[in-house]
């Protein structure tokens, strides 16, 4: 099976990045393979769901295999049709796959990434084939040998990126695939609040309304269908929240998702609320993963890049969402940004 960029045809739309062309090679190598394995990012939010699991569907278009492992999905994507069919990460066994896949990292851009299990990168070390379709900055300290990169920094949204791989290769935008789709894009700009939401951005999330994505739907349930446990997780976020003007920080330990009976994924946007203090411009939730062992996720307003922070730790992300992980305890990983910030000059005293 032969796709052809069908360029000069395209019905794009224009905007910040002047609609994104993937490259040949990565149409190509879909074209010429019928297996594959999609991975995506520890703790996945709606941008990995949703760009995984329309990329499953349109792979399904052209009578091809998909497979997609990840961690279990939050309550929050539960309602994005495909869901039930993402196979949890820790049951991962490239021995049971078929020989011939080809691994495809969404939304995604290392394998360090991917899991906490240690023997991840060793499984994954199987696949000749492997593809990454990202808008993460990539960090020097996680590059890895893949065989086709398709990263896209300007890109909202793996999401955006995904939307023109289907162009690209004539598939359909079927409104499940257009929920999944809308899905990532507003999970991505802060339901169209973040500096990254462009002309470009706003063009496509129309369209794929016209497909049949339900904004005021998606919407509630990606970001009004908390647990009250996960509520009680936020609470306890708040009361240990420290604000030194322009940075807030927080943090929650293994006890407080005991006490609350939350996970990990329960976290997602806590970083967010911190940054809407008018004093505040860059914004820090460290998380305890296991002991000495600290998740951080960073945001930031204006011209604060907090994608460089995140590099030096070896993590990665964009200009104002970036995170790292690090082997501290909670406390030491709080003392490690502060001194960092304080030698790229974010603190004016």
């Amino acid at each position: 099976m032969n796709f052809e960029l069908p360029v000069g045809q395209l019905n794009c739309p224009q905007g910040g990045g002047g609609g994104l062309k993937p490259p040949k090679e990565l149409i190509d190598t879909i074209a010429s393979n019928n297996f594959f394995i999609i991975l995506t990012h520890t703790t996945p939010d709606g941008d990995a769901f949703g760009s995984a699991i329309a990329l499953k569907f349109l792979l399904e278009q052209f009578n091809k295999k998909a497979e997609i492992y990840a961690e279990p999905p939050p309550v929050q994507y539960q309602f994005l049709p495909g869901i039930e069919l993402i196979n949890n990460i820790e049951s991962f066994n490239p021995h049971v796959l078929n020989p011939d896949s080809v691994l495809v990292l969404v939304d995604c851009n290392s394998i360090s990434r991917v899991s906490y299990r240690k023997e991840l990168k060793e499984l994954t070390s199987s696949f000749s084939l492997k593809l990454i379709i990202d808008h993460h900055i990539e960090s020097e300290r996680n590059r890895e040998s893949i065989s086709i990169k398709w990263i896209e920094p300007q890109a909202a949204a793996t999401g955006i990126m995904i939307y023109y791989l289907i162009k690209a290769m004539s598939g359909k935008i079927t409104p499940q695939i257009a929920t999944n789709l809308y899905t990532a894009i507003i999970v991505d700009t802060g339901n169209f609040q973040f500096d990254n939401t462009s002309e470009e951005v706003l063009s496509i999330a129309s369209e794929l309304v016209k497909f049949g994505a339900k904004p005021s739907y998606i919407y509630q349930q990606s970001f009004e269908s908390w647990s009250e446990n996960r509520f009680k997780l936020f609470v306890k976020m708040l009361n240990k929240v420290e604000i030194t003007p322009p940075v807030a920080t927080a943090l929650i330990s293994k006890e407080d998702f005991k006490e609350t009976e939350t996970t990990e994924s329960d976290t997602e946007r806590f970083v967010e609320f911190l940054r809407i203090l008018k004093d505040v411009k860059l914004s820090a939730l460290f998380r305890e993963i296991e002991k000495d062992l600290v998740k951080v996720s960073l945001r930031s307003k204006g011209d604060i890049d907090v994608s460089v922070i995140a590099v030096e730790f070896g993590g990665g992300g964009h200009k104002n969402a970036a995170g790292y992980r690090v082997k501290a305890s909670l406390q030491e990983a709080r003392d490690k940004l502060i001194e960092k910030l304080k030698n790229f000059g974010v603190f004016l005293s």
